[in-house]
């Protein structure tokens, strides 16, 4: 990605449903030397908007626009921006990333605090302009207290033969190479994912993947 060839400074479209909250960040971005180009209501606004036809360094928007499948890489491809989504972590507006692996897979490269400190807030949105990945440390808490939370659950519900098979599950491998690692046969490991599938209520082995790796992304996290 890079910065304004003109001027060298980063570019930013800023999308937030909050017509005050989003000039006064803006006013912020600008004091701290960004080029704020354009700010927007919601995600759609930006597709429908000519700003969405210039090249941008950086998209933030906040994570209630992030309703519809499909609208960040949308996004992403028409402005070729880093995205970063922007949340509260304070009591009061119960913000959370929920989705968080996901929306990286979408494209997402940061989640920020709104409730930081502001030089944190801009130092961040800098470090993502250069293309490097950024989680807030408060959602990365928020994301391990409900793996913790996951894992009690996985504990009463799952045997202890079962979550040996998800723990082999998120990190890849094939029916046979869990079965080779466990020392049982294929057909006994497909026993097994059908009990797991049944007992977490997910419809298939896709499904199961994504909660696996979820699992297994936010222990990462954890031991990081």
């Amino acid at each position: 990605m890079q910065l304004n060839e003109r001027s060298g400074v980063i570019s930013v479209v800023l999308i937030h449903p909050c017509r005050v909250v989003r000039h006064g960040v803006g006013l912020l971005l600008e004091k701290e030397g960004f080029q704020v180009i354009g700010l927007l209501d919601s995600c759609e606004s930006l597709l429908k908007d000519s700003i969405g036809k210039f090249r941008t360094d950086v998209v933030i928007i906040h994570y209630s626009q992030c309703t519809a499948a499909g609208m960040l890489k949308k996004i992403k491809a028409l402005t070729g921006a880093h995205i970063a989504l922007m949340a509260s972590s304070d009591s009061y507006h119960c913000d959370s990333y929920d989705g968080l692996l996901e929306e990286i897979n979408e494209g997402v490269s940061g989640f920020l605090d709104l409730d930081g400190p502001v030089e944190e807030f801009v130092q961040q949105l800098g470090n993502i302009a250069a293309g490097n990945l950024f989680i807030s440390k408060s959602f990365v808490g928020n994301m391990m207290q409900k793996s913790r939370h996951i894992e009690e659950n996985l504990r009463k519900t799952l045997s202890r033969r079962e979550v040996d098979v998800i723990n082999l599950v998120a990190k890849g491998n094939t029916n046979r190479e869990i079965g080779e690692e466990l020392f049982i046969s294929e057909s006994t490991v497909k026993v097994h994912l059908r009990s797991i599938l049944s007992k977490l209520n997910l419809e298939g082995r896709r499904q199961l993947i994504a909660y696996a790796v979820k699992k297994s992304f936010s222990e990462e996290l954890e031991r990081s």
